[in-house]
């Protein structure tokens, strides 16, 4: 059925755009949910996914096989170009001070202490786990993008960060630090 619409769509049939959007809205209105969460209201989030089915419109003769991963990534694309383009507008609060950012000299020097702790722990870890966890905690990669690069199962990967998250602890706080 999906080549079908993909080919009805390159042929400019908008009945296969409304059928489309009947089988697929809510899984666009999902994927579009799980990057913008509560950041936007839910106008802007239907918005969004009016955006989505007007783009795929728009690209319609670019379609070529299952019209659903072409639409997945249209809303994903389209939720990323909308928090960009987000500014949250909350006003300051006039009557209070705002906190000094800058940490107190004993602040500093714990925070620096706790972060070669930090930095020791992570170095004594084998060498597959430190580097999944300089990926993940130091690059942002995630766990999907960390097993395309390795070529590893990614529940193995959540295994493996969950027992070495249980490690690290467990060495901090042996040795004082949390």
């Amino acid at each position: 059925m999906d080549r079908d619409w993909a080919e009805r769509l390159r042929r400019d049939d908008p009945a296969a755009l409304e059928e489309i959007m009947d089988a697929y809205g809510a899984y666009a209105a999902r994927i579009i949910a799980a990057f913008l969460g509560r950041t936007l209201p839910p106008e802007d989030m239907e918005e969004v996914l009016s955006d989505v089915f007007v783009n795929l419109w728009n690209s319609r003769k670019r379609l070529r096989g299952e019209v659903k991963p072409y639409l997945a990534a249209i809303a994903r694309n389209a939720a990323r170009q909308r928090l960009r383009q987000y500014r949250a507008e909350a006003p300051l609060p006039e009557d209070e001070t705002l906190p000094d950012p800058a940490p107190l000299p004993e602040q500093a020097a714990e925070r620096r202490e706790r972060d070669r702790a930090v930095r020791s722990a992570v170095e004594e870890l084998d060498p597959a786990d430190r580097e999944l966890f300089l990926r993940f905690y130091y690059l942002g990669q995630t766990v999907e993008e960390i097993a395309a690069v390795t070529g590893r199962n990614p529940s193995t990967l959540k295994s493996r960060l969950r027992r070495g998250r249980e490690k690290l602890k467990r060495d901090l706080t042996e040795k004082g630090v949390c």
